[in-house]
């Protein structure tokens, strides 16, 4: 399995810039890959630093199999000598890349519980406050992942 971690923030250009050129790479060589986004969800970030065993991390990162293969240097390098085509031949897609039509590729969805509001449904009708009151089904942004995307693929 190829997992490569991105981020779909362009706020710092120059890393959406590297991330799109991976994908871009990838997409070329007709690779199966599950993007898995660092700017949607915490616990995300959390898994790649404990992966790179760092505290800071670099993205994009390319996975193969659990191996770190590297970043966007390293991956560009891997294309222009015709090494990366040779590493990740396994991993080759078959037919024509699929959009999910529940959630536009994005592998996340608002809420169901919530609707994105990250406000429990369970209120204490006694007091207007809801500090200690969070939704516990969707992550810090208010989502939750796609269940079509998430029983064809691997979290």
């Amino acid at each position: 399995k190829v997992v490569v971690y991105t981020t779909s923030m362009g706020v710092v250009r120059q890393t959406f810039q590297r991330c799109l050129q991976v994908q871009r790479i990838l997409g070329t060589l007709l690779i199966n890959y599950e993007e898995r986004d660092v700017s949607m969800n915490r616990q995300v970030q959390q898994e790649l630093k404990e992966r790179m065993n760092r505290n800071r991390i670099v993205i994009p990162q390319v996975f193969v199999e659990g191996q770190l293969l590297g970043d966007a240097d390293a991956i560009e390098k891997l294309n222009e000598s015709g090494d990366l085509r040779q590493i990740l031949r396994r991993y080759k897609r078959v037919g024509p890349e699929t959009i999910c039509d529940s959630c536009g590729g994005y592998r996340y969805l608002p809420c169901s519980v919530c609707s994105g509001s990250k406000k429990s449904i369970h209120r204490n009708h006694f007091t207007a406050e809801f500090a200690a009151l969070k939704c516990i089904t969707c992550n810090e942004a208010g989502l939750i992942r796609c269940v079509a995307c998430s029983s064809t693929s691997p979290a």
